[in-house]
């Protein structure tokens, strides 16, 4: 690591999109602001719409290799960077999150968990290039309300088809499955925004207005793993990634993810990592 900080540089949208909430750009032309081969966060969703191509990714120390047609999400905050491309061909697409509609937002949170092959949809990748030609467009000339409606509109309608084209793959659930699926999607929102401060699983539970064990039931069969551990999990891979960009204390990043006792947090890292605190930094630094 050539360039290590106190934090890991995180980019919000272009200055001269932000009052609409949505930047689009040619992935040719990558006029994003920043350089997308070194790691970094940024503080809205990343679509990746990849027509022609092939591309290797590095997402939270998991290599991604993707050839196209295919559609990525990276998430806020997810520590990212292009390791190559060869022949790319398609749009980059950053979303704010409010200039969604609450059930678009809870797909890109909780339902959105891979990505998405367009191998065998090829009138719909037409159509997904159509739609975001027309908002690069928009774009470069949105100084007034109407332009920059239009603009939002267009992407909600983008992700409306694409969770029209993924849930046409999947089969019909029970009601009780739906109610699980709800309480799994309302407890990752609440993870994601919480997990610094809310440790114990009886926080989530009553914020969800249900009881703990209920709670720790639904998400134990539908993930496999306990309310605790997705708790732990979130933080400990939080801590990676200052661990890793940062050259914060260990004791300073047992802090800045919630634990106030750094042994109790160098026990857990090593429960969760199989490796120490340190262990780990200098693993990957060197």
């Amino acid at each position: 690591m050539n360039e290590i900080s106190q934090s890991i540089k995180e980019f919000g949208l272009s200055p001269d999109t932000q009052s609409v909430g949505v930047w689009v750009t040619n992935i040719q032309i990558n006029d994003g602001g920043h350089n997308v081969s070194k790691p970094h966060r940024d503080d809205h969703y990343l679509l990746l719409f990849a027509f022609e191509g092939t591309f290797c990714f590095k997402i939270d120390f998991e290599d991604v290799k993707l050839t196209a047609p295919f559609i990525l999400k990276i998430e806020p905050h997810q520590v990212h960077q292009l390791v190559e491309s060869k022949n790319g061909v398609g749009w980059a697409v950053g979303i704010e999150e409010f200039i969604l509609d609450s059930e678009l937002q809870s797909y890109l949170q909780t339902k959105w968990n891979a990505p998405i092959s367009l191998k065998h949809k090829k009138n719909v990748g037409k159509d997904f290039d159509a739609f975001l030609q027309l908002a690069s467009h928009l774009q470069k000339s949105a100084d007034d309300i109407y332009t920059r409606k239009s603009i939002l509109f267009l992407i909600n309608a983008l992700l409306c088809l694409i969770i029209k084209e993924t849930e046409n793959d999947k089969g019909k659930v029970s009601t009780k499955e739906k109610r699980g699926y709800i309480i799994e999607q309302e407890f990752k929102k609440l993870l994601k925004v919480n997990f610094k401060e809310w440790k114990s699983p009886s926080q989530y539970a009553s914020q969800l207005s249900i009881s703990v064990s209920h709670l720790n039931d639904t998400i134990k069969e539908l993930t496999q793993s306990s309310v605790s551990n997705h708790i732990q999990n979130i933080s400990i891979l939080e801590a990676k990634r200052l661990l890793y960009f940062t050259d914060s204390s260990i004791k300073e990043i047992a802090y800045e993810v919630g634990y106030e006792d750094p042994i109790y947090f160098g026990k857990l890292f090593k429960k969760i990592s199989h490796t120490t605190p340190l262990q780990f930094r200098r693993q990957f630094r060197d």
